[in-house]
């Protein structure tokens, strides 16, 4: 008895929206929700967002080995390598300009495997991030038919195991759940929490050119990618994976 109730606690049963971390908490919620939002602000989610706006469609790959090669061939999509040595990466600046109907590769050991894990759950699976944050909002409520929306921050890995507070997925994250439309329902405790974290910003280019993986991506020159990030709502764009493929809606 004790561990059914616990269970239920874990997965914040009895609430429309709900809000976990990392692969653990996209499990659990992915026991009662059927649409789960994966936010991965830096970078994977804003790279998924530039370039499905722009009419292509992004292959996710969890790994960034030979798998990742030989799935890409296999799909006849077009492999995102490194930051700063392909045309294509994870690097959200370089999808801009990608062609429409072009099918990308995009490695990623975080927002990618989160979404692949989503898609194995049997969820329907968007890729959410501030500039989208809206209209994923509003595809997510939808797609939810009055069953519970789970939003899973990404966090950032340390080694394989280890799992990084990360600020601006807690912002994407409270960016969504703000934006779903009331008649989702109630938000458990964590969700609102999340959300009033995003409403209390005031700078919010301050904040994620501030936090640590900001500073990071600034410190290695690729400080375009996180002023494309941090753009809340410009997009309309809300993509969903299927069949394996995230595409615009």
């Amino acid at each position: 008895m004790r561990q059914e109730r616990s269970n239920a606690s874990f997965v914040q049963s009895g609430h429309a929206v709900r809000f976990d971390w990392g692969i653990d908490g996209l499990r659990r919620l992915g026991r009662e929700c059927a649409v789960l939002v994966v936010v991965d602000v830096l970078s994977f989610a804003t790279a998924v967002d530039m370039a499905t706006g722009a009419g292509a469609h992004v292959l996710p790959l969890p790994q960034e080995d030979d798998r990742a090669r030989q799935a890409a061939e296999a799909a006849g999509a077009v492999l995102a390598g490194p930051r700063g040595e392909s045309d294509h990466s994870l690097s959200p600046s370089t999808l801009s300009d990608v062609a429409e109907g072009a099918l990308i590769g995009l490695p990623s050991p975080n927002g990618a495997r989160l979404c692949s894990v989503a898609a194995e759950l049997g969820a329907i699976v968007f890729a959410g991030c501030l500039r989208n944050a809206s209209a994923v909002a509003g595809a997510a409520g939808a797609a939810a038919r009055n069953g519970p929306v789970g939003v899973v921050a990404a966090g950032e890995r340390r080694g394989e195991h280890t799992l990084r507070f990360a600020v601006e997925d807690v912002l994407g994250a409270g960016a969504v759940i703000s934006a779903l439309p009331a008649e989702v329902g109630s938000r458990s405790v964590e969700a609102e929490t999340v959300a009033r974290s995003y409403r209390n910003v005031s700078d919010l280019r301050g904040e994620l050119r501030g936090c640590e993986s900001g500073r990071e991506l600034v410190e290695w020159g690729y400080g375009q990618d996180v002023e494309l990030a941090c753009l809340a709502d410009v997009s309309a764009t809300a993509p969903r994976l299927r069949a394996g493929v995230f595409s615009r809606r």
